[in-house]
């Protein structure tokens, strides 16, 4: 996570937004300057009132689509982010909504985007019906690219069958995206996993664990 911009995406339920809400929190902690963006125009509203209440206690500031915490599903875009983009004394954590629909966002923003300072990241939780094969996870990590108009820099692991998920689910899911950053040649940013799993204790990984805490009613959004 070195550079300043961040890009979650995924497909619907994949947990990109936990995740999102999770990253900011620790790149805050770290005394930087973060702003959470909530650009998920599918479902537009920004989607715990105690996600956005852990946040700003953290010192992050949260922006969100015009019509948050509404049900109008109009794709209004805050002018914030225009704002922040070039800000390089400000760290982003930008959650957008699942598959190519959301995607396209960040697409409308492509020419503002300083690739030298972004990534995009794409988290896969592969017991979700979509993801669960190695070819509809690459059908969505296509569309994802097509519609935002960057590549993708880094893979994420969330494999978690919500309360129920063990050690054993974990390192599924770890193999599992081995075999999709080889097919692809994208690497592994970190394996999401939630504080208090378990056996917790005894998850021992290669690449890096970004150890959540539950910060919304459903954490697979």
């Amino acid at each position: 996570m070195d550079k300043r911009i961040h890009i979650i995406t995924g497909h619907y339920g994949s947990g990109k937004s936990e995740i999102s809400v999770n990253m900011a929190m620790a790149m805050a902690q770290k005394g930087k300057k973060v702003i959470f963006a909530d650009l998920d125009i599918i479902n537009p509203y920004f989607r715990s009132n105690e996600a956005r209440s852990m946040l700003e206690e953290k010192g992050v500031n949260v922006i969100t689509t015009q019509y948050a915490n509404s049900n109008v599903d109009i794709p209004a875009l805050t002018g914030d982010l225009s704002r922040y983009l070039p800000d390089a004394t400000t760290c982003l954590v930008i959650d957008v909504g699942g598959d190519d629909a959301g995607s396209r966002v960040i697409g409308r923003y492509r020419d503002e985007i300083p690739l030298q300072d972004t990534n995009l990241y794409f988290v896969v939780n592969c017991f979700r019906p979509e993801t669960n094969s190695m070819d509809g996870t690459m059908k969505i990590l296509d569309e994802v690219r097509s519609a935002s108009r960057l590549s993708v820099n880094f893979l994420i692991n969330n494999a978690n069958l919500l309360d129920s998920t063990t050690m054993k689910d974990i390192l599924t899911g770890r193999d599992f995206i081995l075999e999709a950053s080889r097919a692809t040649g994208i690497p592994i940013a970190f394996h999401a996993i939630m504080k208090g799993i378990q056996e917790s204790n005894e998850i021992q990984l290669n690449e890096p664990i970004l150890w959540m805490e539950k910060t919304m009613g459903f954490t697979n959004l």
